[in-house]
């Protein structure tokens, strides 16, 4: 019985089949072609490998669209017809019961598909490993077969859809389908998020002023629990923040508390470090460029080389050799030298050569040992980093800075907060009920404090520090 329902299905579905394999060479051919032309017009090749893994942005996502098609296709071109032609009848007088019918015709789609989605794959993977490292491949791998389970699932939906003879539940399937379909495909695209609070320190009023958003543009300006005022007046008590109008209108320098600044002092005191819950997530791919700034060139280039840490040790990758396996052993050897443990639980930096220096990574070992690893004139150097030992590291933000005098910020399990020194100095901070499970935090420096303002979406806390001593002076909460 499986053989006739197979060869009848064949018989009708083979020339949809047939346009489904030369689409997907000509979609295949094409792409092999865009992803020539774009590693051969990048320099270095190795920036395609840092957009895929740090801004992922993955060529082969485009491909997701194919593998909805072919669900669709084959179950359109199975079901339809016997619609249509009102076949419908005939086809459930075969000996089975219902429920086996339609498994088997079901069945004999999905091997069509899984033919045409194998194929498809494997094709794909070949191409992907001409120009990526394995890592990278096996997440193109790890992709395809997610790409091919919403195929498969996309044909028993349609199919589904189309065998259903009560129209309202006919209705109610095609939109439980597309909820299914808009929700894998679109998944995050519009996630927005809303600062109801924008909170800054005026060192004129020795206040904190917030700046309340209701949303569409509007705003509320003032002192908590006291007093509301004007957007103009609200920019008058912030020179710090604002200090390029009052450049403009020729009123710098200014006089606050005795001392005067200019625009070059304010200018020069900023710095910003920001924190967001979502950062917590790992990359797929534990691979980072290995920058090597030399002292007799003023840009740091972005590099060739790109490492990573794994259980069965480091690894260094180019584009033109793959895996350098002399500068693996090298790597490993320091490492090594130094009792690491593999694998790394985390490697933490700035994987971008805008900077104006570079302090490398911190690299957390599998016993919770920090290491500082930096490559700088050809030459690799890596050291232990002393921290609080009694807490475990969660997540560092190195952002290398023309002061030199904070190079990062830290957190540990038990959400305390650190700033780091330029040497990796661990200096807590103490930060009110934060979370880092569930909020999002600001730094920010002006020549006088280091702000903090730190939220969950619904509570929002503000506390000013010391720059000379790092000492909370003052705190606030608004919910």
């Amino acid at each position: 019985m499986f053989k006739s329902i197979f060869l009848k299905e064949w018989l009708k579905i083979k020339y949809p089949l047939f346009f489904l394999l030369i689409f997907s060479i000509i979609i295949l051919s094409y792409f092999a072609f865009d992803l020539n032309f774009q590693f051969s017009t990048i320099e270095p090749e190795s920036m395609m490998w840092y957009r895929f893994i740090h801004l992922e942005h993955k060529p082969h996502f485009i491909l997701y669209y194919f593998y909805l098609f072919v669900g669709i296709i084959v179950a359109t071109s199975q079901f339809l017809p016997e619609i249509i032609q009102k076949r419908v009848k005939v086809t459930l007088h075969l000996p089975l019961n219902i429920f086996q019918n339609i498994f088997l015709h079901l069945l004999i789609g999905i091997i069509f598909i899984c033919s045409i989605i194998t194929l498809f794959s494997i094709s794909l993977l070949r191409i992907i490993s001409d120009y990526y490292p394995k890592e990278i491949v096996q997440v193109v791998f790890e992709d395809s077969l997610f790409f091919s389970l919403i195929s498969l699932l996309t044909y028993i939906l349609i199919s589904l859809i189309i065998m259903e003879q009560n129209r309202i539940k006919q209705l109610l399937k095609t939109v439980f389908t597309l909820l299914v379909l808009f929700y894998f495909g679109f998944q995050g695209s519009f996630e927005k998020e809303f600062h109801k609070y924008y909170i800054f320190y005026s060192d004129i009023l020795d206040e904190f002023v917030y700046q309340k958003n209701f949303g569409e543009h509007r705003f509320e300006y003032g002192i908590k629990d006291k007093k509301t005022f004007s957007q103009k007046e609200y920019e008058s008590y912030l020179p710090f923040v604002y200090y390029r109008d009052l450049e403009i209108q020729k009123k710098l320098p200014i006089q606050i508390k005795n001392i005067s600044y200019d625009a070059n002092e304010i200018k020069n005191s900023k710095l910003g470090f920001e924190y967001n819950y979502k950062m917590l997530k790992k990359k797929e791919v534990e691979l980072y460029p290995l920058f090597n700034p030399h002292s007799n060139i003023g840009m740091i280039k972005f590099p060739e080389e790109v490492f990573g840490i794994f259980k069965d040790g480091a690894k260094v990758y180019d584009f033109d050799n793959d895996l350098l396996k002399t500068k693996s052993k090298e790597l490993n050897e320091k490492l090594k030298e130094l009792n690491f443990s593999y694998p790394a639980k985390n490697i933490w930096g700035k994987t971008t050569n805008i900077k104006p220096f570079d302090l490398g990574y911190l690299i957390l070992d599998n016993k919770n040992r920090l290491f500082n690893l930096k490559k700088e004139n050809d030459k690799i150097t890596i050291k232990e980093i002393n921290y609080p030992k009694d807490e475990e590291i969660v997540h560092i933000n190195i952002s290398e800075n023309r002061q030199q005098k904070l190079s990062a910020y830290a957190i540990d399990k038990n959400s305390n907060f650190y700033l780091l020194t330029w040497d990796f100095e661990f200096i807590k901070l103490d930060l009110k009920e934060f979370d880092y499970k569930n909020m999002r935090l600001k730094l920010i420096a002006d020549p006088l404090h280091y702000l903090i303002r730190y939220d969950d979406g619904n509570s929002y806390f503000a506390a000013i520090f010391s720059k000379e001593n790092y000492k909370k002076i003052k705190e606030e909460k608004w919910d």
